[in-house]
């Protein structure tokens, strides 16, 4: 029986444990050198937050955002200049608006420096477009994010955020 109890505290604690967002703390950015090796973590940070519901009392999945937000606002590899359409397709929801900055931190990672600026906008909408539309996500559409996803499916994205500015 004292067996079997060290057993099973044993697989809790690492349960826990794996279940932990990494400590974004811990992790350094003051040089251009520690933004460029913060940017498997900035990914998974980014995976993260896609991959979770909107969550306002998800403590990792608002730590995962504002190091994402923290990162690049201090590469100097990669220029996010956020527009007015941001707000206005995401009503200003901040929960939605750091979905959107995982989309734009993720995208821009994979697809590397030589990404152009339009592209990156354009296919992070998609990817906010296609995580509001996933019902696992816990997001009920409604607004400019139902036209942004109806401009998604009639492939007119970049129409519908020209309209947006």
């Amino acid at each position: 029986m004292k067996t079997l109890f060290s057993v099973l505290l044993f697989f809790s604690v690492l349960s826990v444990f794996s279940q932990n967002a990494p400590q974004y703390d811990n992790i350094l950015l003051t040089t251009a050198h520690d933004y460029r090796k913060a940017e498997p973590q900035v990914i998974l940070a980014a995976d993260y937050v896609y991959s979770t519901p909107i969550d306002k009392d998800n403590i990792h999945r608002k730590n995962a955002i504002s190091f994402i937000m923290k990162w690049m606002s201090g590469t100097s590899d990669y220029s996010f200049i956020p527009d007015r359409t941001v707000s206005r397709v995401t009503n200003n929801e901040n929960e939605l608006i750091g979905v959107y900055y995982a989309c734009l931190a993720k995208y821009a990672l994979n697809k590397g420096k030589a990404a152009d600026r339009e592209d990156v906008k354009i296919n992070s909408y998609i990817l906010l477009a296609i995580y509001c539309e996933n019902p696992d996500n816990g997001y009920k559409i409604k607004g400019e994010i139902k036209k942004l996803i109806e401009a998604r499916h009639q492939n007119k994205i970049k129409e519908y955020l020209d309209s947006k500015k």
